[in-house]
Parts: C-alpha cells; structure tokens; sequence
C-alpha cells in the first residue's frame, strides 16, 4: 500500500494449511504517511486492524488469494472517511 508506506504486519494469529488453501490471520498497523489516497494528502494518521487471508496453491505455487478486513473501520482511523461516507 503506497499509501501507508509504514505498514507493518505486528501479529500472526492464525496460520494453517490444508488441502491446498493456507489460512493467514493477523493485525497490521501503520500510518497515512505515503502517497494520497483517492487524492486524499497524507493525513499522518494511524490505523490498527485485522484481517484474513486465504490462499488456495497449486503446484507449490499461489493460485488465487483472497483477504478480508474491516476496510472501513481502518479508513475511519486513517482520516479517509467523513462520518459514515466514504470522502
């Protein structure tokens, strides 16, 4: 995220395989400090979040990805929303 140029994964909570699809969770934090985000300037503010991340693999390699985390509730702490409205 070029946006948060400070990201920095602080936990893995959860972490397992099987059958091809590896489970990856864990919290992250960082700060508005890099590029505008959707021409929002740097705001300077901090976010911690959580969030999920699926991986099928195939052939020891990654196929397809999918993650999932509370994007508003990061951008509300970032500075990127205005009251319930996206800005």
């Amino acid at each position: 995220m070029s946006a948060i140029s400070d990201l920095e994964i602080t936990s893995f909570d959860i972490a397992f395989a099987k059958e091809g699809h590896v489970l990856l969770r864990y919290s992250a934090e960082g700060s508005h400090c890099g590029q505008p985000h959707n021409g929002i300037p740097a705001t300077g503010n901090k976010a911690k979040w959580h969030a999920a991340a699926i991986f099928e693999v195939r052939d020891g390699k990654v196929y397809s990805f999918t993650k999932e985390w509370d994007k508003l509730h990061m951008w509300k702490q970032l500075g990127w929303m205005k009251g319930d409205e996206y800005a």
